[in-house]
């Protein structure tokens, strides 16, 4: 069985909202994919959060049980019968997302679950230390309800390729200095040419497997690294433009909003028609490539 998406939230502006932090992001996106549901609070089997940089940055409890929480996702119940939310996080980089999809889909499959909510909101409240770079990520909060359904709709297969000798090329880590705490971002100047080439090998590896071709595809979602990256992707594989979904902002990588948003795109604009047929590609620090099909 496919694992369907059935509702996207976004949450994009953080400007003139003072002490708007991760948690709220991902409250206000979760309520906007809530609200678009056909699935209720209590029907939320799993909550999973792949929010790498959170506020304070801090490791445990999971943010996932503050997310459900927050949402109000069977967190208070007197009957101890009734409906259990399990809540936990994945963080692997700008991987996370395509990650929780695929742990979704088989919790729903084994019958466990019978939706679940996968969320997102990376920020930075450290200074950036002047040794660093920029995040170079995109701030905002996104929330994803997905179940499962037959006849091949919905994400189908899923790879994933580790280039571990390349896992040096992004690092980020805390910094210690004068009694504050700053956040380190080291990147390869050639950070993207890399993701280029490590994607591109994983597609043909993909397609090779699999006994298909880039032109099967109706549609390709791209990592959305950046407008450069996206246009790079499209002309090495020879993709064809009209059918390259490009949803990137002037602020930076989507990092794990890259999905969703661009999901959100296809389907609210009614790019994608019923019986058509996606390829998603994702990419991350590591490094290592997520592949996808998703069927409409």
């Amino acid at each position: 069985m496919g694992i369907r998406i059935d509702s996207i939230g976004i949450s994009e502006s953080i400007e003139g909202k003072s002490g708007f932090g991760t948690r709220d992001m991902i409250k206000e996106a979760g309520e906007k994919c809530l609200a678009k549901s056909r699935y209720t609070r209590e029907d939320i089997g799993v909550v999973i959060n792949v929010s790498v940089y959170k506020d304070h940055d801090f490791a445990e409890p999971a943010l996932a049980t503050f997310v459900q929480n927050d949402l109000g996702i069977n967190s208070h119940k007197e009957n101890t019968q009734g409906p259990k939310t399990l809540s936990f996080d994945v963080l692997n980089g700008a991987m996370g997302f395509l990650n929780a999809c695929q742990l979704v889909g088989a919790m729903v499959d084994s019958g466990k679950v019978r939706a679940g909510l996968v969320v997102s909101g990376d920020m930075v409240d450290y200074d950036i230390h002047e040794r660093g770079s920029e995040p170079g990520f995109y701030m905002s909060g996104t929330a994803m309800i997905l179940d499962s359904v037959p006849d091949g709709i919905g994400f189908n297969s899923f790879y994933f390729r580790k280039f571990v000798e390349l896992q040096d090329k992004y690092e980020s880590y805390i910094f210690y200095d004068n009694k504050k705490l700053s956040m380190i971002f080291e990147k390869d100047p050639s950070l993207e040419r890399i993701y280029l080439n490590t994607v591109v090998k994983s597609v043909t590896e993909f397609i090779t497997a699999n006994g298909i071709s880039l032109d099967s595809f109706d549609l390709v979602i791209p990592p959305q690294v950046s407008p450069d990256f996206v246009a790079s992707l499209s002309d090495i594989l020879g993709l064809d433009p009209g059918k390259v979904i490009d949803v990137t902002k002037e602020k930076g990588d989507l990092f794990n909003a890259s999905i969703p948003m661009a999901m959100a795109h296809v389907i609210d604009s009614g790019r994608a028609k019923p019986g058509q047929m996606a390829l998603v590609i994702n990419v991350a620090s590591g490094v290592q490539v997520g592949i996808a099909t998703y069927g409409f």
